[in-house]
């Protein structure tokens, strides 16, 4: 087992230097390697703080459909059973071990969280700032980035020895307070050694022997790349922000492609149909479905492959305009009325992205992993490309970018479409 221990002036921020520190030491992140003191108390207790709103957040919305896991006494709480987690979810300035004293008494426990970076901005921002220049030098994977929680005072992870699907890399934050203990194996050992018992929770005292050690406490980093089986323990509570690249298989990449058309221009067709009567080498059958895809006029006549290749481009302006994150926060309700003497910034790290459409009569602008569709004028970009220097901007001065001729009222409404997606800042 290799820990590094970092000086403490490299350590924070997370500068170019201490990127450079982790990519040797990883093998150009090839390699596990447990980075000690990389977080200050103040930054984990504070990122503690906010995972435990996010569970609060669930609570409220009373729904497991992010990936929201809950496991007593080693056995995973269907749906219908969640409710007993739900209500008694943490509430504003709860510590930490009251809420797990009153939420689950002495029982053991462990909840999972996928997607943690929807729920919380300013958890997201440190996070993707702390990143940033790792990102810079490897670039965004293709699929994004995304979060799993993990808290819990289990003995080992629910899940068992696993190993996580091809080309996903793991940075785990480990916020404490409690320490944890990560065990190893190589694909080829573990399978070896396992046999056919690969999925079997009672083989796993015979395997430990064989496992590499990794153990880490309140403020390290440990890093895993892709292809390891493993096996978390907690001896105590303790709180885990991992940080998933998710570098997939050509395969995988294809499908999450005809999703993002989908998702795009397939509209409605919900009723039922009914059996198809026509000539059996008819087409009049498909046609009322083949129209559901609702494609815009630049892209109606591509062959199927250009259109993928029109979505790759979405993916990677979507991925890019988000910090790298893979999902998008959840936009704001309320609209703001900006006034002229008001000053905005752009939210760092994010950026906005943008591109025309194949006839140039449309430019999307991707905000915060959204895209928008605006008709094509040239001033949009110009006001853009002003935000992005990340300037704080009088919003009289920014206006000054778009066409004279227009309303105030046009460039207010574009200002106020980027505040709700958590693009920009109102100062």
């Amino acid at each position: 087992m290799e820990t590094i221990s970092l000086p403490k002036s490299a350590v924070k921020p997370f500068s170019d230097e201490w990127w450079n520190v982790f990519l040797d030491n990883t093998n150009a992140m090839k390699k596990t390697t447990v980075f000690n003191n990389v977080l200050e108390k103040n930054e984990t207790a504070l990122f503690r703080e906010c995972i435990m709103g996010i569970i609060s957040t669930l609570g409220q919305l009373k729904t497991n459909q992010y990936g929201y896991r809950v496991y007593l006494d080693g056995h995973q709480l269907q749906s219908n059973n969640m409710y007993q987690v739900y209500s008694k979810s943490p509430i504003p300035g709860e510590s930490l071990d009251n809420w797990v004293n009153r939420a689950f008494g002495d029982k053991k426990f462990g909840l999972i969280i996928n997607s943690g970076e929807k729920f919380d901005l300013q958890l997201s921002k440190n996070i993707a700032l702390k990143v940033k220049p790792l990102l810079d030098k490897v670039g965004f994977p293709v699929e994004g980035i995304n979060w799993t929680i993990f808290i819990g005072n289990y003995d080992k992870t629910p899940l068992g020895v696993h190993v996580d699907p091809p080309g996903e890399n793991v940075m785990h934050f480990h916020l404490g307070p409690g320490p944890k203990t990560m065990y190893t194996w190589s694909k080829e050992e573990y399978e070896a050694l396992a046999g056919n018992k690969i999925n079997d929770k009672g083989e796993l005292d015979r395997l430990l022997p064989y496992a590499t050690t990794y153990t880490f406490g309140e403020g390290d980093l440990y890093f895993m790349p892709q292809g390891e089986y493993h096996i978390g323990q907690s001896d105590g509570l303790s709180i885990a922000l991992t940080f998933w690249f998710y570098n997939h298989s050509e395969y995988a990449i294809a499908h999450k492609l005809q999703k993002i058309i989908n998702d795009q221009y397939l509209k409605g067709g919900k009723d039922l149909l009914m059996p198809d009567q026509t000539d059996m080498d008819s087409l009049d059958g498909i046609a009322s479905t083949i129209n559901l895809f609702k494609f815009s006029d630049d892209i109606e006549n591509l062959s199927y492959k250009d259109l993928l290749r029109q979505s790759y481009l979405d993916l990677r302006h979507t991925v890019a305009s988000n910090a790298g994150y893979r999902t998008s926060p959840f936009q704001k309700e309320e609209d703001v009325e900006f006034d002229l003497t008001d000053v905005i910034s752009l939210e760092l790290p994010y950026k906005l992205n943008y591109r025309q459409s194949l006839d140039n009569k449309k430019l999307f602008v991707y905000a915060r992993g959204i895209k928008l569709s605006f008709n094509y004028i040239s001033c949009i970009k110009d006001f853009i490309d002003e935000i992005n220097t990340g300037k704080p901007l009088l919003v009289s001065d920014l206006l000054a970018k778009l066409d004279q001729s227009w309303e105030p009222e046009r460039g207010l409404y574009l200002l106020n479409l980027l505040y709700k997606h958590h693009a920009i800042n109102a100062i």
